[in-house]
């Protein structure tokens, strides 16, 4: 069941698209979800995959499968977000494919409107709920046996490090006794980032086996804006992709990719 404490992005569906899906940040998130989920998509070719969006929100990288074939489910409990994902839907004529249903995640394995997924996606989600491992509990009961969930998550170790970098020794202190993660209200900062390790358990105790690992924004959101705007952003997304599986890099990455499977 939804906690009351969930996050609902009504208010921030315009500045979450231009911060966070936009520019070069989108570029490195979209590079590094192609190259993980090529495999999964490459088998399919001859077949439509069910694949559903859980908080899908305006559904950016999902309407990419749409469009290469597959039925689309986005789902998410913010109107707004859903209301975009519609328009951009009708706006690459893709509305015969996509289905927009406006539920919490929790919800979503017992709803009868949708099918079992072939392809799970969840995008930024769990830091944002209040009991993440067990919304990760019903997102493997969504999937079809071998089905697989594309899971990526905002990474509490590089949210640290960059607290340490600025010498924010007091506040990273104030967060760690209060468990408060989360920035001013309006922040994108979500209140409630991941440890890798812990998500990685979650996903073994969930019945689900780990396929792929990769950071997202490894090096990228340390550099300063003044040094990435001189160099090509294409040759910062070839570095970010060569970068992400590699670790110390990976694990100070701002967010982390899971690709797992359901037995």
């Amino acid at each position: 069941m939804r906690s009351v404490a969930d996050r609902n992005f009504d208010d921030l569906a315009e500045r979450f698209r231009k911060r966070i899906y936009g520019g070069l940040k989108g570029d490195i998130r979209l590079a590094i979800l192609n190259r993980d989920l090529a495999p999964v998509l490459g088998a399919a070719q001859s077949s439509s995959l069910t694949v559903v969006d859980a908080g899908g929100g305006q559904g950016q990288f999902a309407l990419n499968l749409a469009a290469a074939g597959h039925e689309l489910w986005i789902t998410d409990i913010s109107a707004g977000m859903l209301q975009l994902a519609q328009e951009q839907a009708v706006a690459r004529g893709l509305e015969s494919r996509v289905q927009t249903l406006q539920l919490p995640l929790q919800a979503l394995s017992a709803d009868a409107r949708t099918s079992a997924a072939d392809l799970l996606l969840c995008h930024a989600v769990l830091e944002w709920l209040e009991h993440p491992q067990q919304a990760l509990v019903h997102l493997a009961e969504c999937l079809v046996p071998g089905g697989y969930l594309s899971l990526t998550f905002y990474n509490r170790r590089a949210l640290e490090f960059r607290l340490l970098q600025r010498g924010s020794l007091r506040q990273l202190d104030r967060n760690h006794e209060s468990g408060n993660w989360g920035g001013h209200p309006g922040s994108l900062t979500p209140q409630n980032p991941l440890l890798p390790e812990d998500v990685m358990g979650w996903v073994e105790q969930a019945g689900l086996s780990l396929v792929a690992h990769s950071g997202i924004r490894c090096f990228h959101d340390f550099m300063t804006p003044e040094m990435r705007d001189k160099l090509p952003p294409e040759a910062i997304v070839e570095k970010e992709l060569a970068y992400s599986r590699i670790d110390p890099y990976r694990q100070l990455a701002r967010y982390v990719h899971l690709l797992c499977r359901r037995a």
